[in-house]
């Protein structure tokens, strides 16, 4: 039990914390949260600036819990932001990290990742999808919606599988909200699921608030609607409101 409790607390010492993470930068507000079930799991995120304008975030799933999981995870979130650091496009970058976890894979075990990429100047993001729950888009305008991502293997399946990367332009007050797929599965006493349906009615009922207010409301509806039932998975969202750049 202590060295699975060590193990939590280095995995969640991974993930930044720090919230606003770039209080000094006005172009975009950014908010995330890892909430633990009482397994070791494999969930992350991350952000980091590439360059002075482009931000890179990230979202991921690792199958299985345990101690495997954890050790898979930071293994995946380490080489994205490796691999990130280089000037080239989302889908490439998923590409060197898939076919570096195929080496010696032997458990076959692999990830699910959302990997997005934005200029802060301009609102145009660059993204790719690893087999990974679609992310909702919310513009300032209209209702939130799903963003189709496609749906390429997770990251540690196959050698050299082919990812394809898509792009969007977000307009001032956009948001982008990715989540683990903990969310639209939560399960009740009654064993019914969330569902994508009741991610998109909690996010239409915050439309226009900050990031951390939308994870809360997604939060409390989750628990809510799960009410006693025990939590079985890491439950980990990420919400990034674009806000351009200041005049």
């Amino acid at each position: 039990e202590g060295e699975l409790n060590a193990a939590r607390e280095i995995q969640m010492s991974m993930v930044p914390k720090m919230f606003p993470p770039f209080p000094d930068r006005p172009e975009f507000e950014l908010s995330a949260v890892l909430e633990p079930a009482k397994e070791v799991g494999g969930d992350f995120y991350d952000f980091f600036f590439v360059d002075h304008y482009h931000l890179a975030f990230l979202l991921g799933d690792v199958s299985g819990k345990g101690i495997p999981a954890s050790l898979f995870m930071a293994v995946t979130k380490t080489l994205l932001k490796a691999e990130s650091c280089e000037e080239i496009g989302v889908n490439q970058i998923l590409n060197r990290v898939n076919n570096e976890l195929c080496e010696g894979n032997d458990m076959s075990m692999f990830a699910t990742v959302f990997c997005g990429m934005i200029d802060t100047r301009t609102g145009k993001m660059e993204y790719s999808n690893a087999g990974h729950n679609p992310p909702v888009l919310i513009r300032r305008a209209g209702n939130p919606e799903f963003l189709p991502s496609g749906s390429a293997l997770p990251l540690g399946a196959f050698e050299d599988t082919p990812y394809v990367s898509g792009t969007l332009t977000l307009g001032k007050g956009d948001t982008i909200v990715l989540y683990s797929d903990s969310v639209t599965e939560a399960m009740n006493k009654e064993e019914k699921l969330f569902t994508e349906e009741r991610l998109l009615k909690s996010l239409r009922e915050v439309n226009g608030h900050p990031p951390d207010e939308l994870i809360k409301k997604i939060l409390a509806d989750t628990h809510g609607f799960a009410a006693d039932a025990p939590q079985s998975d890491d439950i980990t969202i990420l919400a990034l409101k674009y806000n351009g750049l200041q005049e």
